[in-house]
């Protein structure tokens, strides 16, 4: 007994000298590594203020001379020979005090880039790019998400600044770029140690351009957004500057990560040092101390040494059995994505965001059938001859449908299902109504002009070719008509572009009665439209509804207490007597419709091959 109790002494003893001997080890270990964290971040930080600062600068330059390009545009007449030669002089003056930009360009209203292009050159459109229309809704610098360029064909990013009428309306922007290549020469010209790298991002965080000294450039990358998530929660909390630790999610490397948002945009600066080069030294006195601890712990008795490991895995396991148990929970009991365990499409189990998105009641589903989630029976024995066999094979099944809402109107479901037992399935549904609203609402509008809501050009053409190839199945014409408002620029110029639209909206009406309903009518821009009358049986019925067109178009038209009038030539193409294919049909009548402007206006002409016989109406 004595025995035992010396023995229970000497381990107590044993255990308690080594606990006093690690935890002064750990203390120390502790306190080292927070100082070589603290000189690692203030080196990190220190590199990309400096960085940070350099890029402002190098942007707030840029866009000085995308102003003075501005007042130049502003002051000078682009519809004059000299005034385009003014604004050249002024784009190759500021060119030359830039080195480092491939060229400085200027587009107008509609996105066409006018001047800093070579002679000669084909037209380029840059009215789908974001930065345009940006540039479009403010005034101010504005620095676009990294894009390949469309002239020079290299990854970089835009600098535009608004260009402005008198009146302050929008006449264009005034760009330059700064290509990738340009930040990867000055980021390999900083010290990062062995493993560091240094990144550029957007503000939406894509990637512009990035330097590792292990990888060198990381070009495959550039347009891309992958990011850690300790970054991420950096980011949210303060996305002005801050620094973190963690493993880059490019490459896996470690490192001590510094960021800040460069002055005057919304790009940010990442510098990273890697851990390995601030770390060695620690490692090594790391490496130093656990050899003087492994040589005090080999004296102890093998049970105090045994019970001590034990005790330590099995809190280990209790504390990561208790964080597996949170994060389930989490994830399970989420507000986002509603999740739901079925036995024979029977409710068995289900977390509170399935309750939210189809609307009932806590208490409701749990031991209801999944049939009142759908729409219909055929929607549920879809599903059913779908899914199931799929879960018994691969195990997942996925699929987007539509699915009934408490209240009774339908939602979009995400619906992903995965196999527990052969009559057992586990269920998650994502509401994503908005985002079939959204994709629904931009399918419009890429289809439709945005004053009058009536199809554009693309709709047209894509209307016309289904029509074409109908009328040639059933042996009818088609009648393709190009009309153009006259007296139209003296209304927008006396009473501005609201009034404008206001005419155009009701040039739109009054040609929409005017045709049957399975007949096209179509805004091309400006004061263009064109016209498809489908199903005709001969030249006089075209006649008889463009007359009708004439005349409902030159009618007054009431405008905020005042009336004006604008009148339309039309020119008209027949297929297939002048053509059977939509773009032959649309430039002939857009040549008639020329003629009918060259013979008088307030008139229809129909397309002849000899223009002095063109057929002509007032």
């Amino acid at each position: 007994m004595p025995l035992r109790r010396l023995a229970f002494a000497l381990a107590a003893g044993n255990v308690v000298v080594i606990l006093v001997l690690v935890l002064a080890a750990a203390v120390a270990l502790r306190a080292g590594r927070e100082s070589e964290e603290v000189r690692a971040r203030e080196s990190a930080e220190n590199l990309v203020n400096g960085l940070a600062i350099e890029l402002g600068a190098e942007l707030k330059q840029l866009d000085n001379a995308l102003s003075t390009i501005a007042m130049r545009v502003h002051a000078a007449d682009s519809s004059r020979v000299d005034g385009r030669a003014e604004i050249e002089r002024s784009i190759v003056e500021q060119r030359s005090l830039l080195p480092q930009v491939d060229a400085i360009r200027v587009a107008d209203e509609h996105g066409i880039v006018r001047f800093g292009i070579e002679a000669g050159a084909a037209p380029v459109s840059i009215a789908d790019r974001d930065y345009f229309r940006e540039a479009q809704a403010r005034d101010g610098m504005v620095v676009s998400e990294p894009i390949q360029g469309r002239i020079v064909r290299k990854w970089g990013i835009v600098v535009a600044r608004r260009l402005q009428r008198a009146d302050g309306s929008f006449a264009g922007v005034a760009f330059t770029n700064l290509s990738s290549d340009h930040f990867l020469d000055r980021f390999r010209r900083i010290a990062l140690g062995s493993a560091g790298a240094v990144a550029l991002r957007s503000g939406g965080l894509r990637l512009i351009t990035r330097y590792s000294v292990i990888d060198g450039a990381q070009e495959k990358n550039i347009g891309t957004s992958t990011i850690s998530d300790e970054m991420t929660r950096r980011l949210a909390a303060d996305p002005e500057r801050g620094s973190y630790l963690t493993p880059t999610a490019l490459d896996g490397i470690e490192r001590y990560t510094a960021y800040k948002r460069v002055p005057g945009c919304t790009l940010r600066v990442f510098v990273g040092l890697g851990t390995r080069d601030f770390l060695a030294g620690w490692r090594r006195e790391v490496a130093q101390m656990a050899a003087l601890l492994a040589i005090a712990i080999a004296t102890i008795a093998g049970f105090s040494a045994l019970l001590f490991l034990q005790q330590r895995r099995q809190a280990i396991a209790r504390r990561e059995i208790a964080r597996l148990a949170q994060e389930q929970s989490v994830m399970l009991d989420n507000e986002i994505v509603g999740m739901a365990k079925l036995k024979d499409r029977v409710v068995l189990w289900k977390n509170r965001a399935l309750d939210r998105i189809f609307g009932y009641e806590p208490h409701e589903l749990v031991g209801a059938g999944m049939r009142q989630l759908y729409l219909d029976d055929d929607s549920f024995d879809d599903i059913g001859r779908r899914a199931y066999p799929m879960l018994q094979a691969s195990g997942r099944f996925r699929a987007q449908l539509r699915m009934r809402h408490k209240q009774g109107h339908a939602i979009w479901v995400d619906l992903c299902g995965a196999a527990v037992s052969p009559h057992e399935s586990f269920w998650s549904m994502t509401d994503i109504t908005a985002i079939k609203d959204s994709e629904a609402h931009a399918q419009h509008l890429a289809l439709h002009d945005a004053v009058t809501g009536l199809p554009n050009r693309r709709l047209f053409a894509e209307r016309l070719l289904y029509i074409l190839a109908d009328a040639q199945r059933r042996r009818q014409m088609t009648g393709v008509c190009y009309l153009d408002l006259d007296g139209f620029k003296g209304v927008n110029d006396a009473f501005g572009h609201d009034a404008g639209d206001a005419v155009l909206r009701e040039v739109a009406k009054r040609l929409l009665g005017c045709i049957r309903t399975n007949d096209v009518v179509a805004r091309f821009g400006g004061d263009e439209f064109a016209l498809i009358l489908s199903n005709i049986q001969d030249a006089s019925e075209v006649e008889r509804v463009l007359q009708r067109v004439l005349h409902a178009v030159e009618q007054p038209i009431r405008l905020a207490q005042r009336e004006v009038a604008v009148g339309a030539s039309i020119g008209v193409a027949i297929g297939p007597e002048h053509g059977d294919d939509p773009d032959t049909l649309t430039a002939r009548a857009d040549q008639a419709m020329y003629t009918a402007k060259r013979a008088g206006k307030h008139r229809v002409c129909l397309w002849s091959a000899a223009p002095e016989r063109v057929a002509t109406s007032a």
